[in-house]
C-alpha cells in the first residue's frame, strides 16, 4: 500500500471510532433520558400527593381553629357573664395575614366588635385574660394542671370580688385545674380551699395557714383539693 492509501484508511479507522463514540454516547444519553423522564413522573406524582396532603392539614387546621373559636369564645363569656351584670359576648377570630395565623381578640356590643381594652375598663379584660389563661393551660396535657397567677384581677372592682371568687372556684372545678393566686382581696380568697397569709414582721415573712376548704354559700362541694 501506497502512503494515499494508508492515510485513507487511517481515516475510515478513526471515523469507525467516532462512529462507535457517538453511539455509545447516544445509548448514554438515551438513557439518561429515560431515567430523567421516569423521575419527572416521581416528581409529579410526589408533588400531587404533596398538594393532598396541604390541603388535608389546611382543612384539619380550619377545623381545630373553629371548635378552638367556639370553646374559648364560650368559656371566657361563661366567665365574664359570671362577674358582671351586663352581658358580654367575647369573640377570638383567626386570621391569616402575611402568610401567617394570627389571633385577634375582641368584645362583642351591639354587633360590633370592639378592642377588649376600649369597651370597658380594664376590670373586664382582666376577668377575660384570666378565663382565656386557664382555658389555654388546660389544654397543653404536657404541663401540669397547676396555674400561679400574681394578682390576675387587679384592676376589677371590690364590687365584684365575691362573684369573681364564685367565677374562679367554677374554673377549678370544670377544668380539673389547680389556681393559686396572690390577692389581697378577703372576697376573693373566701372561696379558696386553702389560705396562707404573708405578713412581715422585723424585715422577716413569715407564713400561716389561715382556712383550708372555706364553705362559702353554695359553692361547698370538695370532691378533690384545688387551691386558689
Amino acid at each position: 500500500m501506497n502512503n494515499k492509501e494508508l492515510r485513507k484508511l487511517k481515516e475510515l479507522k478513526e471515523i469507525k471510532e467516532e462512529i462507535v463514540k457517538r453511539s455509545n454516547n447516544k445509548e448514554y444519553i438515551q438513557n439518561d433520558i429515560t431515567s430523567l423522564l421516569l423521575k419527572k413522573k416521581q416528581l409529579r406524582k410526589y408533588k400531587l400527593m404533596k398538594e393532598r396532603a396541604l390541603e388535608l392539614v389546611k382543612d384539619v387546621s380550619l377545623n381545630t381553629q373553629k371548635q378552638l373559636e367556639v370553646y374559648l369564645n364560650e368559656m371566657v363569656s361563661s366567665a365574664l357573664n359570671s362577674v358582671f351584670d351586663q352581658e358580654y359576648e367575647f369573640v377570638i377570630q383567626f386570621q391569616k395575614r402575611r402568610g401567617k395565623t394570627e389571633c385577634n381578640l375582641y368584645f362583642k356590643k351591639e354587633e360590633h366588635l370592639v378592642d377588649p381594652l376600649r369597651f370597658s375598663g380594664l376590670g373586664a379584660s382582666d376577668v377575660a385574660a384570666f378565663a382565656l389563661r386557664c382555658a389555654c393551660w388546660s389544654m397543653n396535657k404536657e404541663y401540669r394542671n397547676v396555674l400561679i397567677l400574681d394578682e390576675p384581677l387587679k384592676h376589677l372592682s371590690s364590687n365584684y370580688h365575691e362573684r369573681a371568687g364564685k367565677m374562679m372556684k367554677m374554673l377549678s372545678k370544670e377544668l380539673n385545674l389547680q389556681i393559686i393566686i396572690v390577692s389581697h382581696s378577703k372576697k376573693v380568697t373566701e372561696y379558696a380551699d386553702k389560705v396562707y397569709e404573708v405578713i412581715m414582721k422585723n424585715g422577716i415573712s413569715k407564713v400561716k395557714g389561715i382556712s383550708e376548704v372555706n364553705e362559702v354559700n353554695e359553692v361547698n362541694e370538695v370532691n378533690e383539693v384545688n387551691e386558689i
